[in-house]
């Protein structure tokens, strides 16, 4: 440390551009910058990008200041470019740091209406800056553009300063004290430095420059941080929604069990109650019984199948949810949540009734198909008409018939094709029949077949063999003769697809 000797701590700062502690600053800047940047890459979050750019801004806005190293040569040979660069440079620190405290602080939840406000500012004046900025070099409107930045955008800046503060402090985030003393400690610094150098010459700016440096130094260490809080609430985030989601999942499946051997119970006593009733019985007698156990025999089927369906769908829900979460795709994940939730009740409520109306089916179909559209980016717009002749409360269907239909129609219809995605459900008199069509503009069976494995078209059979069984027992248990057909349309894009027709006739 010998070459420390004769130099007080304050002779040190004075020299801060001089003797490497301005190098070393703007090399933790940049440092700084690559190390988020990585870990936005991996984690895909937003805030760690934001602050990678204003950290990399920050950096190359004080390298003008270095001297003695070789940043110092490159400075001068290129001059003009940091001399027109310092004020747009600027301009931007400002926008993505107000950008970053946005994305931080969680503003889009807290106050969405400041934040879009706020993004129409910025688009604005960004707009009008940029404008400026080319006029320096076609009409020479550099002082337009210092006039603009200085009397506009500084005011304007201070004002969204002030008011930041107050709904910082009012978002009652956990890393909200840190943030505000982060950008106090470098306004202050900022104000303090101006007072000292204000009407003196460049040697007074590099003398107690090392305010800024020292500021900036602590500002981003405040930060760097904050952001370690904050990944830290997005893991704790993350880990509690796929323990509830896992632990939901458990649970349906340990229902499921106890449903089905409940089910093969039942079935199994109403059986022997049969045979039982077979040999002791007289015939008539015994004939009238079988009919009422094979009725409920036939119900207790109808259960037994919806059972295996309804926690297949759950867990495709359930796996989306993951796949939002995985994606860190919070919002959409939170709105899928809560449609779920919405769509698990109505299911539950449904399976209490043997039977529910038509009206109820389509509102579950409504509901669901809504939950599937949030998966694609740009929907799935779906057309539900129903004729002025069709009492929706009169006609009653099993409950969920339609949804392993609409399922195949998506994931193997429309997954895979491009443009608009649209499913239309038509629901018409025909005589005295009752007719529901279900139709998409997919690619067809045909072409789903050759992109599918095996084992994918076999899901899909097991689908439909289930629908047509529950239909079957359905038709037994209430004297009907409800049936479908799936139909193939080919043509031009919007004209092509699969449709399948549900005929409820009353024998």
């Amino acid at each position: 440390m010998d070459f420390l000797k004769g130099y007080s701590l304050t002779e040190l700062l004075e020299q801060s551009n001089f003797n490497g502690l301005g190098w070393a600053v703007t090399s933790i800047l940049f440092y700084l910058s690559v190390y988020h940047f990585v870990l936005f890459v991996k984690s895909r979050e937003k805030f760690y990008l934001l602050y990678s750019v204003y950290a990399f801004i920050n950096a190359v806005n004080l390298i003008k200041r270095v001297k003695g190293v070789f940043v110092e040569h490159i400075y001068m040979e290129y001059a003009d470019f940091f001399i027109h660069i310092n004020f747009p440079i600027q301009f931007a620190s400002y926008l993505v740091f107000s950008f970053f405290l946005i994305e931080i602080l969680n503003f889009k939840k807290h106050f969405p209406k400041f934040t879009r406000f706020f993004t129409i500012y910025a688009l604005v004046t960004s707009s009008i800056f940029a404008v400026l900025v080319l006029g320096r070099y076609l009409w020479d409107g550099y002082d337009y553009m210092r006039w603009y930045y200085i009397l506009i955008f500084m005011p304007c800046t201070l004002i969204f300063l002030i008011y930041g503060i107050y709904l910082t402090i009012k978002t009652g985030e956990a890393v909200r004290y840190v943030i505000l003393a982060g950008y106090l400690i470098l306004g202050i610094s900022s104000f303090i430095l101006a007072f000292l150098t204000f009407g003196r010459d460049l040697s007074f700016t590099n003398k107690y420059y090392y305010v800024y440096y020292l500021a900036v130094l602590a500002e981003n260490f405040l930060y760097t941080y904050a952001l370690a809080i904050k990944q830290r609430e997005v893991y704790e985030q993350k880990f509690e929604v796929q323990t509830l989601l896992l632990d939901q999942l458990q649970e349906n499946e340990k229902l499921r069990d106890q449903l089905n051997k409940s089910l093969q119970k039942e079935i199994q006593e109403k059986e022997s109650k049969i045979s039982f009733l077979e040999a002791d019985a007289e015939e008539q007698r015994v004939a009238k019984l079988r009919s009422e156990y094979e009725q409920q025999i036939t119900q207790l089927h109808l259960q037994s199948l919806r059972s295996q369906m309804n926690p297949h769908f759950i867990f495709n829900a359930l796996n989306s949810i993951k796949v939002f979460l995985i994606e860190s795709d919070k919002e959409n994940a939170v709105l899928y949540l809560n449609r779920f939730a919405k769509l698990i009740r109505m299911i539950l409520e449904s399976s209490r009734e043997f039977k529910i109306s038509l009206g109820e089916e389509l509102d579950i179909a409504k509901l669901y198909l809504s939950l599937e559209s949030i998966r694609f980016e740009d929907g799935i717009q779906v057309q539900l008409e129903v004729g002025r002749d069709v009492n929706l409360r009169e006609v009653k269907v099993p409950p969920l018939v339609f949804q392993p239909f609409l399922e195949n129609a998506i994931w193997h219809g429309l997954m895979t094709k491009n443009g608009a995605k649209t499913i239309k459900i038509h629901v018409f008199r025909e005589n005295e029949d009752v007719l529901v069509s279900i139709r998409d503009n997919g690619i067809g069976r045909e072409e789903s077949s050759k992109l599918k494995s095996d084992q994918t078209i076999s899901k899909q059979s097991i689908g439909i063999s289930l629908s047509a069984d529950r239909l079957k027992f359905f038709n037994q248990s209430e004297n009907l003769n409800y049936h479908f057909e799936i139909r193939d349309h080919q043509g031009l894009s919007e004209e092509s697809g699969t449709e399948v027709i549900f005929y409820l006739r009353v024998l």
